[in-house]
């Protein structure tokens, strides 16, 4: 339990309510819910969380999303299992802004290496297992910032899915370089054991 932080990335409903402007079905809502969750509820583990919010100002998109104040914001972890909160502005965590996550006026996004490395050494153990929402944005962005400052990454499969939502374009991600050069995938009946 002690051995690895686990981070939660964009588990929110902008990703997995049918109303949201991300919304696919993907499998691993159920798997979170169901399953990982309760796990953790039952052994007392803490999750941290990097939450986006790409509201305007904002490089490239036209279109606000997961803006705070709305439905589309709200995280879908337990605030039970919540240890703390990372906003980002883009799909790197690097990326935030002034008054992230507040609904509040807000700046263009920047890159805080400083800002984000500091809450990840209040927050983050070397060995540290990601999940959550998009395996081939989101995720990867973050499994490669922690990479880079020194982290062991590890992805738990079960527990994210593409933006697509294809279950076999996940499997192919996990078996190229895009992915493994970053982290490490681990099943969940083997982390399991672990915790």
């Amino acid at each position: 339990m002690g051995v690895f932080s686990f981070i939660c990335v964009d588990f929110q409903k902008e990703f997995t309510s049918p109303a949201g402007a991300f919304y696919r079905n993907r499998p691993m809502t159920g798997f979170l819910k169901k399953t990982l969750f309760p796990h953790f509820l039952r052994k007392k583990i803490k999750v941290a969380e990097i939450r986006a919010a790409y509201r305007k100002p904002r490089f490239g998109d036209k279109t606000p999303h997961c803006v705070p104040g709305t439905k589309g914001f709200i995280s879908e972890l337990p605030e039970e299992l919540r240890k703390s909160v990372w906003v980002k502005a883009m799909n790197s965590p690097v990326w935030t802004r002034k008054n992230a996550g507040k609904n509040k006026p807000t700046s263009q996004p920047y890159a805080s290496d400083k800002k984000f490395t500091a809450w990840l050494k209040k927050n983050i153990r070397k060995d540290c297992i990601l999940f959550g929402l998009t395996l081939d944005r989101c995720i990867l962005c973050a499994a490669q910032e922690l990479y880079f400052r020194g982290y062991r990454v590890k992805i738990l499969k079960e527990a994210c899915d593409t933006f697509s939502g294809s279950q076999k374009e996940k499997e192919i991600l996990f078996r190229l370089p895009t992915v493994t050069n970053w982290a490490e995938p681990i099943p969940w009946r083997h982390l399991k054991k672990c915790i």
